[in-house]
């Protein structure tokens, strides 16, 4: 356990829950020309993996999807993915089920395919430096 009485489940999906608040709340005037965070991209030039998801989440989260899929491939996605695990964490918790086993999760073949298809998004993207 990361937190004592939070299983790993829960605390990830309290982050993407988070993650989906924060980007409703941040205007997307904030995020269009900002200033580049990003460790990897400030030290390489080259975008991580992750880079431009906090701008996707802004813009999926204002109605902008098409700003959002032009910020990262994987954040409306995603964006639907948290809100799905936490409906389906209040859900489990009000039966009266644990949380979602992780170590079980990760192995299913669609997060497989899904990790498989991000990591090939991320270095596409390096190839072309944008």
């Amino acid at each position: 356990m990361l937190i004592r009485g939070t299983s790993e489940s829960a605390l990830l999906t309290s982050l993407g829950i988070g993650a989906v608040v924060v980007g409703a709340c941040v205007p997307t005037s904030a995020v269009g020309d900002g200033p580049v965070l990003c460790p990897f991209r400030r030290l390489t030039g080259l975008p991580c993996p992750g880079c431009g998801l906090t701008r996707s989440f802004v813009y999926t989260m204002h109605g902008d999807l098409p700003a959002a899929f032009a910020a990262h491939a994987f954040g409306p996605p995603l964006v639907a993915f948290s809100l799905v695990a936490a409906v389906t964490a209040v859900v489990r918790r009000r039966r009266g089920h644990g949380a979602v086993d992780l170590r079980r999760a990760v192995r299913h073949p669609l997060v497989v395919v899904a990790v498989i298809a991000w990591l090939g998004y991320a270095v596409a993207r390096a190839a072309v430096g944008t």
